[in-house]
C-alpha cells in the first residue's frame, strides 16, 4: 500500500529555557459534529532528536490512517506553547506544498474554543493559551494512510546542572487504536563527559558511544503513549557525578528531592574495587528439567570467566548436601578457574533443596576487611531438607551476614519459592530476578551479574550538609557500579542552597565528593512535579517490602492505601476501575473512581 506523504518542516528556537518544547501534531476532521477521536489513528510515530551542546534537532515521522466509511477532510494542527518563536515552516502533500497559518495565543484560543463546541470534545482544552500552526484542510483517505514529517530546532531546558530532552507523546491518546510501533531516539553529546542518564517517565535502553555521547532508546508496540518523554543528563568532568532536582508543591510541609549519583565512564578499570564473590548453585534433582542445569553451568563459567584478576571467588554446589569447592575464597586465577568449571561440569542433578545451609555456608566464607562481597544465588524450587520455615532461614541468613554481603538472587522456573527469595535479598540489601521455563537461562544470569561486575565506590553515603532529610529510599544505599547510577528520593523540612555530598570508598581509600546544590523552598511550577510522585512510589515500595517481612498491619496497609489514592498508584491493596460512564483518557474521573474502590478494600482489611 503506498503511503501519501505530508512532510512538515519547521525551525524552531526556544525564547524561554523554562519552556517546553512544541506539542506533537494531530489531525482534526473538518466535518461539523466529527469527534476529534474515533475515525482516525496513528499506525506509526518515529522521532529522533539529536542534541549537542543542549541544542536539539528534532525530527517526526508519523503516519496517519483514516477509519471511517468514507474519506475525510482534516487540518494538521500543531500547538505551539507560549514563548516559542517559529522562522519558518512549511507543509508539503503529495509534493506540493500545503498552505498554512501562524496564530497567536489569542486567535488560537479562539480555534480551540469553536472546535470544542463544535465537537462537543474538550480534548483541545488542555491547549488553551498554546499559539497554533493550523493547515487548510486536505482529504485524508480511507486505505491510504498518510506519512507526516516534522523537524524542528530547540534549545534545551537546563536546571542548575541538568539538562532536560523534552518531548510531548501525549497527543496519541486521540488515536482510536493503538499505535504499532513508537519509537523515541535520544542522540546526546556534549562538550564534558556525560555522567547521569535518568527519564522519570519511561524505561529506556541507554548506550555510551564514549564518554561524552550517549544514545538513549524507548521502543515500544501496540500501545498508545499518554505520558510526555523526558530524559535528564549532566554532563561534567567528574570523577563522581552527582546531581538533585526537587519539587516542594505549595500548601504542603515538606518538600521532595530526587538524587541521581553516577560513575564518570572515563574511571574505567582503574577504579574499580576488587571483589569477593560465592556463587550458590542449587543442583537438586529438579534442575535437569528443561536442560537448567546445562545452562546454568554455561552461565557460570562466563560469569566467572569474567572476573577481574584481583577479584576472589568460590563456588558453594547445594542439593541436599552443601559443598564448597575450595575451603576459603581464592583468586581468580586462570588456574583456579578452571578448576571451578572441572567441577561445575561434573555436577549432576540430584537430591533435595537445602537452601538455608547453603546460604549460611556462602556467608561463612566472607573476611573482614575493605573489599565489597556479593553473594549469587541460583535456586529453582522451595527448602526441602533441614530448615524450611520461611522466617527461620531469612532470621539465620541475616545472622551470619556480619560482613554485609550483598545478595542478589535467580529464581528458575514456575516452581521457586518466590517470596523466600524476595525476602532474602530484602533481608541481605540485594536484587532478584526470575526466568520461565525454557527461557535463556544465560542471559538472565549475565543481566544479574552485570549489577555487581564492576563496583567503583562501595559504602556510599549522601548528605545535604545542615538541612534535615526524611524518609529517604532506598533505606541504605547500594554500591556504585560501573555503568550504573543510584536513584535516591526523600522528603526535606526546609529549602535553600546546601551542599550535597557523596562519599565512600573510591581506588581503595574514603573520599568525599561536594556540589553546589538547591532545594528549593516552594515550586513556582509543576515541571519537577514528578519527583513528588516519585517518592510516591518508593515508600509504597518500602512499605509493600515491611509487609512482606514483617507482616502485615492495618496502619501500614492504611498508609499504602491512602498514598495509592492520592498519587493513582496501583498496589495490592487498591484497584482503578474504568467503565462506560468514564472516557478511558478522563484521567481525573479514573482516579475518582479508584479512590472509592481504594476505601471499599482498605475496610476489608483487618490488623
Amino acid at each position: 500500500m503506498r503511503l501519501k506523504t505530508i512532510v512538515l518542516a519547521a525551525a524552531l528556537a526556544m525564547l524561554g529555557m523554562g519552556q517546553a518544547v512544541l506539542a506533537d501534531g494531530m489531525i482534526v476532521p473538518v466535518r461539523p459534529g466529527a469527534p476529534i477521536r474515533g475515525d482516525w489513528s496513528v499506525k506509526y510515530h518515529h522521532v529522533k532528536i539529536t542534541v549537542r551542546d543542549q541544542v536539539a534537532s528534532v525530527h517526526i515521522d508519523q503516519a496517519f490512517e483514516n477509519h471511517g466509511r468514507r474519506d475525510m477532510e482534516v487540518e494538521y494542527l500543531f500547538p505551539i506553547p507560549p514563548g516559542a518563536a517559529i522562522d519558518s515552516m512549511t507543509m508539503l502533500v503529495d509534493g506540493k506544498e500545503l498552505p498554512g497559518k501562524m496564530l497567536e495565543a489569542k486567535e488560537a484560543r479562539r480555534i480551540y474554543e469553536s472546535i470544542v463546541r463544535k465537537k462537543k470534545d474538550p480534548a483541545l482544552l488542555e491547549y488553551m493559551g498554546y499559539g497554533l500552526y493550523r493547515t487548510r484542510a486536505f482529504p485524508l483517505q480511507r486505505g491510504r494512510p498518510a506519512s507526516v514529517v516534522v523537524t524542528y530546532t530547540t534549545v534545551c531546558r537546563k536546571d542548575y546542572d541538568l539538562v532536560e530532552v523534552f518531548y510531548p507523546l501525549n497527543t496519541e491518546k486521540y488515536s482510536a487504536k493503538k499505535v504499532k510501533d513508537v519509537k523515541v531516539t535520544v542522540d546526546i553529546k556534549a562538550k564534558a563527559d556525560i555522567t547521569a542518564v535518568y527519564s522519570p517517565t519511561h524505561d529506556l535502553e541507554v548506550k555510551r558511544k564514549d564518554p561524552r555521547r550517549v544514545l538513549v532508546t524507548y521502543h515500544v508496540k501496540d500501545a498508545l503513549p499518554d505520558t510526555d518523554f523526558q530524559v535528564y543528563y549532566k554532563a561534567a568532568d567528574e570523577k563522581i557525578g552527582a546531581t538533585v532536582l526537587s519539587h516542594r508543591p505549595k500548601g504542603k510541609d515538606d518538600g521532595y528531592f530526587l538524587v541521581l549519583v553516577s560513575p564518570n565512564p572515563k574511571l574505567g578499570a582503574a577504579h574499580v574495587a576488587s571483589k569477593d564473590l560465592v556463587i550458590v548453585l542449587d543442583h537438586s534433582g529438579s534442575m535437569a528439567q528443561h536442560e537448567k542445569m546445562s545452562q546454568a553451568k554455561e552461565a557460570l563459567r562466563q560469569v566467572l570467566g569474567s572476573m577481574g584478576e584481583e577479584d576472589r571467588f568460590n563456588v558453594v554446589p547445594f542439593c541436599d548436601s552443601v559443598d564448597k569447592i575450595f575451603p576459603a575464597l581464592v583468586d581468580a586465577n586462570k588456574k583456579n578457574i578452571a578448576e571451578a568449571v572441572d567441577v561445575l561440569d561434573r555436577l549432576n542433578p540430584s537430591g533435595g533443596t537445602n537452601i538455608s545451609e547453603a546460604i549460611d555456608t556462602a556467608m561463612g566464607l566472607f573476611e573482614e576487611g575493605d573489599r565489597p562481597g556479593y553473594i549469587l544465588f541460583l535456586t529453582d524450587g522451595i527448602p526441602t531438607v533441614g530448615e524450611r520455615d520461611e522466617a527461620a532461614i531469612i532470621k539465620a541468613s541475616k545472622k551470619a551476614n556480619v560482613h554485609k554481603v550483598r545478595l542478589f538472587a535467580l529464581g528458575v522456573g514456575y516452581d521457586v519459592n518466590v517470596r523466600l527469595v524476595d525476602k532474602l535479598v530484602l533481608a541481605n540489601r540485594g536484587a532478584s530476578d526470575f526466568v520461565k521455563p525454557k527461557e535463556p537461562l544465560e542471559i538472565k544470569v549475565s543481566n544479574l551479574y552485570n549489577k555487581i561486575k564492576s563496583p567503583v565506590m562501595t559504602d556510599v553515603a549522601v548528605g545535604f550538609g545542615g538541612i534535615r532529610t526524611t524518609m529517604t529510599y532506598p533505606r541504605e544505599l547500594p554500591d556504585l557500579f560501573d555503568g550504573d547510577q543510584i536513584i535516591m528520593v526523600g522528603r526535606y523540612a526546609k529549602g535553600g542552597r546546601t551542599k550535597l555530598t557523596v562519599s565512600g570508598r573510591l581506588g581503595g581509600r574514603k573520599q568525599t565528593f561536594g556540589y553546589k546544590s538547591v532545594l528549593v523552598g516552594h515550586s513556582e511550577t509543576n515541571r519537577n512535579k514528578f519527583v513528588e510522585r516519585l517518592w510516591a512510589v518508593r515508600r509504597i515500595g518500602f512499605l509493600l517490602d515491611e509487609i512482606q517481612l514483617n507482616g502485615k498491619t492495618k496502619e501500614v496497609v492504611d498508609e499504602v492505601v491512602k498514598l495509592s489514592k492520592t498519587y493513582g498508584i496501583m498496589t495490592p491493596y487498591t484497584s482503578f476501575l474504568a467503565d462506560e460512564t468514564v472516557a478511558l483518557h478522563a484521567k481525573a474521573g479514573l482516579r475518582r473512581r479508584g479512590g472509592r474502590a481504594a476505601d471499599r478494600l482498605a475496610n476489608t482489611v483487618s490488623g
